[in-house]
């Protein structure tokens, strides 16, 4: 906008702006895709051809920048927020599978307890927040104590479920009985 003060009462009036026309943003925006930085002689050049005041095209070329620059930051906003939630729902897809394997491991417990009622597991599962996978509660971690045999690393014990085609075999989440 351009301010012109009158020698009488340094005022500021305001001289009549003018609307760009299509053919005119079309130009600039042409120009400005070309190169966001205007330099003196190209806004000279552009003031010419268009008929407008050298002031005007500069300040059209600082609003375009700031229109693109909010732009950018609008689209990485949205970006980070995308990512965000993608990692959110891979923590809850993450927390119950947790939630699965403590079940299977508790019910791993029970099978052995009632295939061999002198076992002793060590240590004891629990299902609190254990969020430290070098806890003595971590599956790497965990033993099975067997009065004749010694110790039972957790592996083998998983692999006393495993079926004779090589898979684990299906439970469903409710059933709790002993096979």
């Amino acid at each position: 906008m351009d301010l012109r003060f009158s020698s009488e009462n340094r005022q500021p009036s305001k001289l009549s702006r003018k609307r760009l026309t299509q053919d005119q943003v079309r130009l600039l925006e042409t120009c400005f895709n070309a190169n966001q930085k205007l330099q003196v002689d190209r806004k000279l050049e552009l003031a010419r051809r268009l008929g407008l005041p050298p002031r005007q095209i500069a300040v059209w070329y600082q609003n375009r920048r700031a229109r693109e620059k909010i732009h950018t930051i609008e689209l990485d906003y949205k970006t980070i927020q995308q990512e965000l939630d993608n990692v959110l729902a891979e923590n809850r897809k993450l927390e119950q599978e947790v939630g699965m394997l403590k079940h299977e491991l508790k019910k791993s417990q029970q099978m052995l307890l009632a295939s061999n009622p002198s076992a002793t597991l060590l240590p004891s599962v629990s299902t609190s927040g254990d969020n430290d996978l070098t806890s003595s509660s971590s599956p790497l971690n965990m033993t099975c104590n067997w009065e004749d045999t010694g110790l039972l690393p957790m592996d083998e014990l998983y692999s006393c479920l495993i079926c004779p085609q090589g898979q684990p075999e299906n439970h469903s989440m409710n059933d709790l009985s002993i096979v």
